[in-house]
């Protein structure tokens, strides 16, 4: 009988009852429900799976065309007989099972670098959850009853094994229909999406359910992103279009598996109009591709409507199937009534803890200024334009260093308040003024780092020779907040450069003007609201 909420059960955390992903990782010799040990120290399931390809030197294919991921996998102990927890109950992958995924994964990426002219390279992750909705798909159209029931026994022991934990229910069929993968801003969501969609119609085509569907529909946030993921589409020799500008033309009919309609999930509505198109009208069977699927999750009536968008998807594909991306599910449907059936979804997590992990997140740094911040803010803010030269210069003069890695070229990015705020229970926008305080006074910085040669010269010398306590840019400690910041630099005045030559090479390299000049702003015409810095006359 299964347990109920009490006060004498806990409750376990999202990322501890990813089943579906467990079960997964089961397939491989690994219990998920036993410790499991990595050169003596203990490792979650996901390290000890990871461990024999995460080498970034076994990227890419031999000259059979296979993956040297597939490789290292197949010749691990996991895959072997000998693994003590090789015979785990249910289905379990072997050499020429791994052999068959593998081939369709090298099949799919050559499809959608046909027309790129820097083809997609997978990462270990991403070739891995590839594998994983192989393996999905493939139980999913050829022994339905059989993943249902591998499912739930493994829901079973999990159950069993955390007694002192709340059940998580066990799957039904309605269940079966989803996926879900929870990977990083940044870590490639969208060619994992194109991949996908291929093992879908593979997987469809194979097992005769390809004429089972009506169409594929992507929902993304806005309009913007709709374009951009046409056009990424289009890079992947996949068809696709805005549904809406289609409608009416032959385009606007069902057209099963072959191309893929784009709209946004704002324009899912109860009746048909000129900018929306009633959800009902698009039918219940249909392959749902959801971009930022976390919207809408949280359960709260907000002014835009977000519950309402999760049931207008929900509706698209009742009798289909879907495919959900997010960076941020956990967050998402935290104590919620949804959490147990995304925690059952989740066929792969790569979430920020394990990209960060493997050296793709950014490193950060607090700095608590002491309340005297207006008497030092432009001291700090030409202590930041510095530490961005600095990566900047170092990006440019040893790009050799860094072609290994693929890094683009540096960014600064400036982030304000933000522009909605609760008062009460209430969510209202604040008032433009606040936002543009913000921009206003970094837009104010840079224009007097422009005409100000001599105070901006004089403030870099101070930071780059001087301590905090000269600078005052302590934090309430006491302690110098950019100690040990400039070293690059440093070493660089050392070798004879001044403040002044580095203010000159700043014109040039961060203003494409080295004579400097006044700044002006031009407002880019449209609707985007963005704003054009421009250097004296370039």
């Amino acid at each position: 009988m299964a347990k109920k909420r009490s006060r004498g059960l806990k409750s376990h955390a999202f990322r501890d009852k990813l089943l579906l992903n467990q079960w997964l990782i089961s397939l491989f010799g690994i219990d998920p429900l036993v410790e499991q040990k990595l050169n003596g120290k203990l490792v979650r399931p996901f390290h000890k799976l990871a461990e024999p390809i995460r080498d970034a030197r076994l990227e890419g294919l031999d000259k059979d065309n296979l993956h040297y991921f597939y490789h290292y996998l197949g010749d691990s102990p996991l895959l072997s007989s000998a693994n003590p927890e090789a015979a785990l109950p249910g289905f379990c992958i072997n050499r020429d099972v791994l052999l068959t995924y593998e081939q369709n994964i090298v099949r799919h990426t050559q499809a959608i670098n046909e027309r790129r002219h820097r083809p997609v390279v997978w990462k270990y992750y991403q070739w891995l959850t590839l594998l994983f909705v192989e393996i999905y798909l493939d139980r999913f159209f050829g022994n339905r009853e059989g993943l249902l029931h591998d499912l739930n026994a493994y829901v079973e022991r999990f159950n069993s094994h955390w007694s002192e934990y709340v059940d998580v229910p066990p799957y039904n069929e309605d269940d079966l229909n989803k996926l879900c993968l929870q990977s990083a801003t940044g870590s490639g969501k969208t060619l994992l999406m194109h991949v996908n969609l291929l093992q879908y119609r593979y997987y469809a085509t194979k097992y005769g359910k390809d004429k089972d569907l009506l169409r594929v529909i992507l929902l993304t946030p806005n309009e913007q992103l709709s374009q951009q993921h046409i056009a990424e589409f289009r890079e992947s020799a996949l068809s696709a279009g805005r549904y809406l500008q289609s409608r009416g033309s032959l385009f606007g009919f069902a057209q099963g598996l072959e191309r893929v309609d784009v709209l946004e999930i704002t324009k899912l509505a109860d009746q048909e109009g000129p900018n929306t198109i009633a959800t009902r009208s698009l039918g219940d069977q249909n392959l749902l591709l959801v971009d930022e699927g976390h919207r809408g999750l949280s359960g709260k009536d907000t002014k835009k409507n977000e519950n309402a968008w999760f049931r207008n998807r929900t509706m698209l594909c009742e009798k289909g199937f879907t495919f959900e991306y997010s960076a941020t599910f956990e967050q998402a449907v935290s104590e919620t009534d949804q959490e147990d059936d995304y925690a059952k979804a989740i066929v792969f997590d790569y979430s920020y803890r394990w990209f960060y992990e493997d050296g793709f997140g950014k490193d950060y740094q607090i700095l608590n200024l002491p309340k005297t911040y207006e008497e030092t803010q432009a001291t700090y803010l030409t202590a930041c334009l510095l530490k961005f030269y600095q990566q900047l210069r170092i990006y440019e003069e040893r790009s050799k260093d860094f072609n290994l890695f693929n890094l683009e070229k540096p960014l600064w990015v400036f982030v304000g308040s933000t522009v909605v705020k609760k008062i009460g229970q209430k969510e209202v926008e604040t008032p433009n003024e606040v936002m543009l305080s913000d921009i206003g006074l970094i837009i104010q910085c840079i224009a007097d780092f422009l005409y100000d040669r001599q105070t901006a010269i004089r403030r870099m010398h101070e930071i780059l020779t001087g301590k905090g306590q000269d600078t005052g840019l302590l934090d309430k400690d006491g302690n110098d907040i950019f100690a040990g910041a400039f070293t690059y630099l440093a070493r660089a005045m050392n070798d004879g450069e001044t403040a002044e030559s580095i203010y000159r090479d700043i014109l040039a390299r961060l203003f494409n003007h080295a004579a400097g000049g006044l700044l002006s702003l031009d407002r880019i015409k449209g609707e985007s609201g963005e704003v054009a810095l421009r250097v004296g006359t370039s």
